[in-house]
């Protein structure tokens, strides 16, 4: 339909001003239109200047490109980020089975539980939630889902539980998974000894 519509636009446009449209106009038209429905492209704010969720972007589309049916997520910030992975991938037909490990307002962060439920349901999203440390959130998730193909931590890990915590991140991956960590801001492929999972 919207084509339908610049189609007319550009039919009006040629009857007022008496020139015929090239077919290399036509064209780039097309492109244009294209180019304009990016479903990954950065939020830019009503002044017109690029939002601070840039990195969201590129988060989005390589998630596009592993396509993970499990998304386990370490610390959900203000949750926008997480709505805008969700929704690029909703927006391009890809389902997927959504988790989140993070403490919420019983750390004193700014997101409640309650309101992240509330912008996910938004979404017609099912979340699978584990307000908790991160430690006995992975314990949690490694029962009762098993395994993610995309893990992300934008949360800082206490380096008592780092060793802990990557031994959980071995046990929750599998043949496909990756692991993004969020390293001034910029997600980092982070891997894990897959071997010590079998072992524990």
């Amino acid at each position: 339909m919207p084509l339908r519509k610049l189609w007319n636009s550009l039919r009006r446009r040629q009857v007022v001003s008496g020139k015929s449209l090239t077919e290399h106009d036509v064209v780039e038209q097309r492109v244009v239109k294209l180019e304009s429905s990016d479903r990954c492209r950065t939020p830019v704010s009503r002044s017109g200047k690029r939002s601070s969720r840039q990195g969201s972007s590129h988060l989005c589309r390589t998630l596009l490109e592993l396509s993970p049916a499990t998304i386990l997520e370490i610390g959900v910030g203000d949750g926008h980020r997480t709505v805008d992975f969700l929704t690029g991938m909703q927006e391009t037909g890809l389902s997927v089975r959504y988790a989140a490990i993070d403490q919420f307002e019983l750390a004193g962060g700014n997101l409640s539980l309650r309101n992240f439920h509330q912008m996910l349901r938004s979404l017609s999203v099912r979340p699978h939630l584990f307000p908790e440390p991160i430690v006995n959130g992975l314990t949690r998730f490694l029962h009762t889902i098993g395994s993610a193909d995309v893990v992300l931590i934008s949360e800082n890990v206490a380096e008592e539980n780092r060793q802990q915590v990557m031994q959980l991140l071995s046990r929750i991956s599998n043949q496909r998974t990756t692991i993004l960590q969020l390293q001034d801001a910029h997600w980092v492929k982070i891997a894990v000894d897959r071997s010590t999972a079998r072992a524990a």
